[in-house]
This record gives C-alpha cells, structure tokens and sequence, in this order.
C-alpha cells in the first residue's frame, strides 16, 4: 500500500509541475532515499505513467497517463452535454470557455474551447488553479456550506495578484454573493489583465458539481453580458440534470 502511495504521490508532483521532475526532487518530497525514488520512477516509467528524458534524465508525464486523463469523464454528467454547453458559450461569446472540478482548495481543468480573441495566455488541461482566485473555483466553492470551505482554507489565502483576496472571512462573503446572483467573478485575481465569469452545475447522480467559466482580456469584455450568456445557458443545462439550483432560478443574473 505504501507504494502504491507513493507511486501516485509522484505522479501529483509530475503532473503540477511545469517543468520536468528530477529523481532527487522525488526523493526529497518523498522523503525516500535516492535509490529508492529511483526504482520507484523506473517502475512508473515501464508502466508508461512517466517518461524520461534521455539527455536530461528529468520525467514527465507518460502516454498511459494522457490516455487516461483523456478519457476522464465526471461522473454522473452527460458528457456531450458539457461539451456542447462549452462551445456554444465560446462560439457566443468569442471567448475560451473551461470545463473545470474542484479539488480541495483548487481547481482542474479538464476540457478547454479557444476563443477568437488575439490574446491568448498560456494555461495548459489538467493544470490546477487556486479556487478562491479563480471565477470557476469560486462558483465550485458556492455549493458547498461555509462550514466546510472554513475547512478547506486557511484564514490567511495566497495571494496570486494584488486583486486576489487574501482573507478567507473575504473570500465567504464573495461566495455567498455568488450563491445568491447564479455566477462568480475573477476581477485579475489570477492573471493580470484577464477576467473570468464562471458557474457550476450539479446533476441528481452526480458526488460533486462541474464548473464552466469564460475568460477574457478586460478590455473586451462587459462582465453582466457575459454573466447573462453563461447563467442562460447553465440554466438550460442545469435543467436537463436535474439540477434545482437553476430550475428554481429566474431567468438572468441578479447583477453584477
């Protein structure tokens, strides 16, 4: 058991790290001994879960571990639902929408439609973002109780850029304006310069909800417009799954 746990710990720290892992960086997050860490990434790398660099020495992640990640569906969802829901929010808008889940105090994306906007930043599927800075991780956070996000976060949060809160008593009481208006915002508390408008749905067989979020440079995007786009078409999704969250709610966002 313990190398199984090991073996997926090492796959967490590949799989969130920009650049190729080291055997040593292995080891010393592991705290395994170096020979150790070494049979470990030989054995993930024979599975295909890793490959290595030859010249380097680094790993990454393998071709069995993108052909699982690819064929990774949320459960309980209609997955041509989703992805219909992502293109015509992208196509309507012009924007790239995301598909992303929550996982304790981030968010991964898991499925991504460009948009037509000249600008373009750099954010790769499968990556993580921190939940309480991003418009899709705070629309995720929305379904869960206070209680429970006062479980997840400390009271000081990181701070991604001069815009991002860095309280969670900040962080609640933007959660529940989201709660009570259908969307959340990101104002560049991310990325400098970017916005995002996100929602969240929630099927009746589903054990967590999905978010969607549309981001844009600040200067080409109206944040009510879009917020109407999205909550229009998460209404009319939401109401195919069953979600009550949407069928109950009036048509339109509450504001901005």
């Amino acid at each position: 058991m313990k190398t199984l746990e090991n073996a997926t710990s090492a796959l967490s720290i590949i799989s969130e790290s920009i650049e190729p892992v080291s055997v040593a960086e292995i080891g010393k997050r592991l705290g395994l001994p170096r020979s150790s860490a070494s049979r470990l990434m030989a054995s993930l790398r024979n599975g295909n879960l890793v490959e290595q660099d030859p010249q380097t020495r680094l790993y990454g992640p393998g071709l069995l571990a993108w052909q699982l990640g690819a064929r990774y569906q949320p459960s309980g969802y209609d997955s041509d639902l989703l992805a219909e829901a992502l293109i015509s929010l992208s196509q309507a808008t012009g924007f790239t929408c995301w598909m992303a889940v929550l996982d304790r105090t981030d968010v991964v994306l898991l499925r991504q439609h460009l948009g037509r906007t000249p600008a373009q930043f750099s954010v790769r599927l499968g990556q993580t973002l921190p939940a309480h800075a991003t418009a899709v991780g705070k629309a995720l956070l929305s379904r869960l109780p206070d209680a429970a996000i006062e479980q997840l976060f400390d009271e000081t949060l990181a701070k991604e850029t001069p815009q991002t809160f860095d309280r969670r008593t900040q962080l609640i009481e933007d959660i529940r304006t989201v709660r009570d208006r259908g969307y959340a915002l990101s104002r560049q508390e991310v990325f400098p310069g970017v916005m995002a408008v996100g929602g969240s749905l929630y099927g009746t067989i589903s054990n967590f909800p999905v978010g969607l979020s549309l981001s844009f440079p600040t200067h080409l995007g109206n944040a009510e417009d879009v917020a109407k786009l999205l909550t229009d078409e998460l209404r009319r999704v939401g109401c195919e799954l069953g979600d009550s969250f949407w069928s109950h709610r009036p048509s339109g966002p509450s504001g901005v």
